[in-house]
């Protein structure tokens, strides 16, 4: 089965993530970054906050203290191979450096953290196409890392040094008026998404996602190329087709364990009279077909104006 939603680097490196906390398996100076309230503008995200993550080869740069509130993460890459931003809540009590050591060891983390918010892809030069938006709880950290690989054989980009921590602090300024959100909520099951929007409108939407199933599972959302639709993926991966040139853009993963959802919500402008997938490449055991190939994949077409 052909990954239509990451890059094969991703691939490899989820790997390694799923054998660390799955059910089955000289730097440069950091840029400048933007973490100014809005109280004075529109968060297009509705969000109190906007906070722009940089990523470079192999670190991030973003604050160490952060206000708390419901905080949107934008996340550029300014190095030259492909970056995530994947980011976690802690346990209390827990460090940076407790919960990183485990994950270089292989060693399972779920009893390491509460919940992840959800993950970013950016392509080098570029900056992500959806935002990750939370409720960010005062006086917790919360641990951001990159687990790609550049190769098969290379060290993941976590092993190069590429993870950091931020912690929440009651809010010192004040921040944007935020209206009541509505999202679109997509629950999954084993193995089938069970509730998603099929038709959306065009403009800003709040992803959010539950896992109703047994087994870990994601929803992994993709912007399609125009034209393209979700039974032409499936006929040419049911040929054995290479199916990563039809798709246009990856916007992001929410993941979570069995009964659980994660706590952050992926947003994006939907744009009219496209279509986008959402998939899950997750696997029960190492070997085993991934949740995809079973029937866990979904579409949501925009409406034209």
């Amino acid at each position: 089965m052909t990954s239509i939603v990451r890059s094969r680097v991703y691939s490899l490196a989820f790997v390694a993530l799923c054998v660390a906390g799955c059910n089955t398996p000289a730097r440069d100076t950091p840029a400048a970054f933007g973490a100014a309230p809005a109280a004075s503008r529109t968060i297009p995200s509705g969000a109190a906050y906007e906070i722009e993550a940089i990523g470079l080869d192999y670190a991030f740069s973003l604050p160490d203290t952060v206000d708390a509130g419901r905080t949107s993460f934008k996340f550029t890459n300014k190095g030259k191979v492909v970056h995530e931003y994947n980011v976690v809540l802690l346990k209390e009590g827990v460090t940076l450096r407790q919960y990183i050591d485990a994950a270089n060891s292989k060693e399972p983390l779920a009893l390491l953290r509460d919940a992840p918010l959800g993950v970013l892809f950016a392509e080098p030069g570029r900056t992500s196409a959806s935002v990750l938006s939370a409720e960010l709880l005062p006086g917790r950290t919360y641990a951001v890392q990159c687990i790609f690989r550049d190769s098969a054989s290379a060290p993941s980009h976590r092993e190069l040094g590429m993870f950091k921590s931020f912690t929440v602090r009651q809010a010192t300024v004040p921040a944007a008026s935020v209206a009541p959100l509505a999202f679109d909520t997509i629950v999954g099951n084993d193995y089938a998404y069970t509730q998603y929007p099929k038709t959306l409108t065009p403009g800003w939407h709040h992803f959010a996602f539950v896992n109703a199933g047994k087994q870990r599972h994601e929803i992994s959302v993709a912007l399609l190329k125009p034209g393209v639709t979700l039974k032409q993926i499936l006929d040419i991966d049911a040929k054995g087709g290479d199916i990563w040139g039809v798709v246009e853009e990856s916007l992001g993963v929410l993941h979570a364990e069995a009964g659980t959802a994660p706590l952050g919500s992926l947003d994006f402008d939907v744009q009219a009279g496209r279509e986008y997938i959402v998939i899950c490449e997750f696997s029960d055991m190492p070997k085993a077909p991934s949740h995809f190939a079973l029937g866990m994949v979904a579409s949501m077409v925009a409406s034209k104006p």
